[in-house]
């Protein structure tokens, strides 16, 4: 393929998530591309919308056509902490064998960045309700780590949506609440939050690294790709933003420090 030779993605998005493609895009590395599709649910419950997100894969599938995807990749972590390590585990098995691709999820791809990173102890910054921020930390300690402190992020316009209408000032702010921490690894949680401006913000500064669903998802989207080269494999490389920095401060996201 002309602007995939390395891989193409197959990324789902949830359906008012606007966060999700920009961010992406920014994140891939050069020879690998994406097709979005939309994660769609009538319910008026968002804990059931995030349930119905991975129960109704099938009907979402068939926005990719015959697309010939290297991976599918689903950008919701939402879904992963209401499913639960195990089930999500048995339903990634249960598509991986019928796709004959990788299937790879948020919630999954964040842990396994985590892993990767030799980390135990974990500091969060959600901008979660506080069911779904609870949910999260039980889905955390279920793959083995601890959590510490848990922070809060709120949208200072909550708008047409409380997570995808947060800033990145919003969350810049609560970072600062996180600068002496004492956790292996702090973790922004969620597609939807924007999270390139403080990850390049905190890669420069001492302490425990910085990481965002997205940077994980995206990363472990291209490393599972058959026959992916070292270097788009290499997680530090993706935390130190050699790949993206450029792009994402031609897009707007200037890493000027709060």
């Amino acid at each position: 393929m002309e602007y995939a030779p390395l891989g193409l993605i197959g990324l789902l998005t949830p359906q008012a998530n606007t966060t999700v493609e920009p961010e992406a895009w920014a994140l891939l590395p050069t020879g690998y591309s994406l097709i979005n599709g939309r994660l769609i649910s009538q319910a008026s419950s968002m804990n059931q919308r995030l349930l119905d997100y991975f129960d109704q894969l099938e009907t979402s599938m068939l926005q990719f056509g015959n697309a010939p995807l290297s991976v599918l990749a689903l950008a919701c972590t939402g879904s992963s902490y209401l499913m639960g390590r195990e089930k999500e585990a048995q339903w990634v098995n249960a598509w991986q064998a019928r796709l004959n691709i990788p299937v790879v999820t948020a919630g999954r791809a964040v842990a396994a960045a985590l892993q990767a990173l030799g980390v135990r102890r974990l500091d969060l910054l959600s901008p979660y309700p506080s069911d779904l921020t609870q949910a999260s930390m039980a889905y955390w300690i279920s793959h083995g780590f601890d959590i510490g402190t848990v922070q809060s992020v709120h949208a200072s316009n909550p708008g047409f949506h409380a997570i995808y209408t947060t800033s990145s000032e919003s969350a810049n702010n609560a970072a600062q609440t996180l600068r002496t921490s004492s956790a292996d690894a702090i973790l922004m949680l969620g597609t939807g939050m924007p999270s390139l401006k403080t990850l390049l913000i905190q890669r420069g500064r001492t302490g425990p690294p910085w990481l965002s669903s997205m940077l994980a998802l995206m990363w472990q989207s291209v490393a599972t790709i058959p026959n992916t080269p070292l270097e788009p494999a290499d997680l530090p490389a993706w935390l130190d933003a050699g790949h993206w920095a450029d792009r994402a401060q031609a897009m707007g996201i200037a890493p000027t420090a709060t």
